[in-house]
């Protein structure tokens, strides 16, 4: 009968080995500040667990007994080489890149994983460019992943970090293709900003825009221009004479100005998807005026307004619907019925009200109106209509926005009206709502969910 006891020798020996001088029969060899450094170890060892050192050491063409390393430090090696030895590493954030990026190299998929476990739990907006960085060197999606939906959350935050202007040039690349929540004109000063940090680091005049355009590369073409408004764009024509080229210039001029109808042929102007934050939500409550009175449902609605800031709409609320009275009504066009005889809230359940969201550019400026979202909701809570768009939508500064909700009711409800014209949130968010030119009612709508950029 076989009787299996736990050994703990095995392990005491092989820690034992880790960096002894006198065990070792290979010696990693830096150069530090002009002066050679060797660090101990031993090939079986090294071999065992990774097949690029099983190459190494016992392939056709063997490396001696001393090794050059050029790519990385002697402290971060002898950090690395823990892995081959110890039952417990202890990893540092002054080496992390330095071990992960060895771990790659020398094919020991266990330790990046280790690697990426770790820096997932160290990284913050002040430095998770510099783990982008690392997680694109590394072709590791899972760190990757985990990178993007933190810079996309929170790109503001990032752009102000010091490894933002620090980063290289293809990794501003993949953060400009991110669906970044933020305000275009805001990307543009923050890569303005990481062209001046690498002029001065490459001692170039960073005054010039000739020389900030050279830094950008290809950067330049990926900021959606044709997002930004045209008082935005002049503005940055204006600080940054020298730029663009006059075919970019036009380029930038007809997308935005022709409201969607024009396609770039320069710059990508492929919209991105905003990401909804539940956690910064900000809620524009529409405060009602001291006299109010009752106003009918009508089968359409409209709603517009414009916004002072960026900002997302990811979410909005109808007034409260009621009855006229004693009468039977049909509150909702199908078949769905719903009575009420004592001038209670109606039940709306089952009613599908039709939403459709469009841009109009400034408010009675005879611009082109833009479909943003359609869709049919029946959604209620009580007797308010909640609508949770599936994406936020983009709402610009000074731009006009319409919600028109149709199919509701033709006779039977009635809402309390009037709200104030103006809303102050959080943040010196301020949305003014207007009085349309094909329907008189503004307080159908009675808040807005929204996200700042």
């Amino acid at each position: 009968m076989a009787n299996k006891l736990k050994n703990n020798a095995a392990s005491k020996a092989t820690a034992k080995l880790y960096l002894n001088e006198k065990f070792a029969d290979v010696h990693f060899v830096f150069n530090v500040n002009g002066k050679s450094e060797k660090v101990p170890a031993n090939k079986t060892r090294l071999a065992v667990l990774s097949p690029v050192f099983e190459t190494m050491f016992y392939g056709g063409i063997k490396e001696g007994a001393e090794v050059k390393i050029v790519d990385a430090s002697a402290e971060g090696f002898r950090e690395f080489l823990q892995f081959f030895y110890l039952d417990e590493v202890t990893l540092t954030m002054g080496n992390i890149e330095t071990i992960a990026r060895l771990a790659d190299k020398y094919d020991v998929l266990e330790y990046v994983n280790a690697c990426t476990a770790f820096l997932k739990s160290q990284l913050n907006v002040d430095n998770m460019c510099w783990g982008y960085q690392v997680a694109i060197f590394l072709k590791n999606q899972e760190l990757i992943k985990f990178c993007e939906e933190k810079i996309s959350l929170s790109p503001k935050e990032i752009f102000a970090s010091m490894a933002f202007k620090q980063c290289e040039q293809e990794t501003l690349e993949h953060i400009l293709k991110l669906n970044l929540t933020c305000n275009e004109a805001d990307i543009f000063d923050s890569c303005v900003k990481w062209a001046k940090y690498a002029c001065i680091h490459n001692v170039l005049d960073e005054n010039l825009a000739s020389n900030l355009k050279n830094e950008l590369g290809d950067c330049l073409k990926l900021i959606r221009f044709g997002e930004m408004t045209n008082e935005e764009f002049t503005e940055i024509a204006m600080s940054y004479k020298g730029l663009f080229t006059s075919d970019e210039f036009e380029d930038i001029f007809f997308t935005i100005s022709s409201n969607g109808k024009y396609e770039s042929k320069i710059f990508n102007q492929k919209p991105r998807k905003y990401i909804w934050n539940p956690k910064k939500v900000i809620n524009c409550a529409r405060p009602t005026e001291s006299n109010t009175v009752k106003k009918t449902v009508q089968n359409i609605e409209i709603v517009s307004f414009t916004s002072n800031k960026p900002v997302l709409l990811g979410q909005f609320s109808t007034q409260p619907i009621l009855t006229n009275g004693g009468n039977d009504y049909n509150v909702c066009y199908g078949n769905n019925y719903n009575y009420n005889y004592n001038h209670r809230p109606y039940n709306p359940m089952h009613c599908n009200v039709s939403v459709t969201i469009s841009e109009i550019g400034h408010f009675h400026s005879g611009d082109a109106r833009k479909t943003l979202h359609t869709g049919n909701y029946r959604t209620w809570t009580g007797n308010q209509l909640k609508v949770e768009l599936p994406e936020p939508i983009f709402i610009k500064p000074q731009n006009t926005y319409e919600i028109r909700l149709s199919s509701i009711s033709s006779n039977g409800g009635t809402y309390n009206s009037t709200y104030k014209p103006e809303v102050e949130c959080a943040d010196g968010i301020k949305i003014r709502f207007h009085r349309n030119q094909d329907c008189s009612s503004i307080d159908f709508v009675s808040t807005l969910c929204l996200n700042k950029l």
